[in-house]
């Protein structure tokens, strides 16, 4: 459900530069998205930011926000972005993707966006990420905790995510 007051509240948020961390710490905890606010449903549309940052494409994250309102933050986004709805966006943009699900394809793969359950699978709620190889071959993620302003380091995303948590994944191309 888009709410109009949101963008025009949202973009007077100054955020920092480059990618983003900690979606429920600093100026973005309390920016709006839906019904809620990013603190409490914003992984999506960090991970999206980050995603358009990585590839160079102009948006702020109040523009995001907003995209994702409309096209998909279903019931207010108080349930958080969904994934199948997100490749709305992407296309809208003509960003370039594949869905990977495997540990050894998203490892592959130069960077992305990426979704998983929390804790058991179905039972449980959803988070997104954004990851990216860095040049020594480990993988920086993104927002991998809510709270936390860290840019988190692995060998693997199995490493940080068992395989039979990981909902579904757009590798950036």
């Amino acid at each position: 459900m888009y709410h109009p007051k949101n963008f025009k509240q949202n973009r007077n948020v100054q955020i920092p530069a480059g990618l983003l961390n900690g979606q429920s710490v600093g100026n973005l905890a309390p920016m709006k998205y839906g019904g809620t606010t990013v603190d409490d449903a914003g992984c999506g549309p960090l991970a999206v930011y980050n995603a358009m940052q990585y590839l160079g494409k102009p948006i702020t994250l109040a523009e995001v926000l907003r995209e994702l309102e409309i096209y998909a933050a279903p019931i207010g986004g108080r349930f958080g972005t969904s994934g199948i709805l997100m490749t709305i966006f992407f296309l809208r943009h003509h960003i370039k993707f594949r869905y990977v699900r495997r540990i050894k394809k998203i490892d592959q793969s130069r960077a992305g966006v990426l979704l998983y359950w929390t804790k058991r699978p179905v039972f449980s709620g959803g988070h997104f990420i954004f990851y990216k190889k860095e040049e020594d071959g480990r993988i920086a993620v993104y927002n991998r905790y809510s709270n936390s302003g860290e840019i988190h380091y692995y060998r693997s995303i199995g490493d940080t995510i068992p395989q039979k948590r990981i909902c579904m994944g757009f590798a950036l191309k």
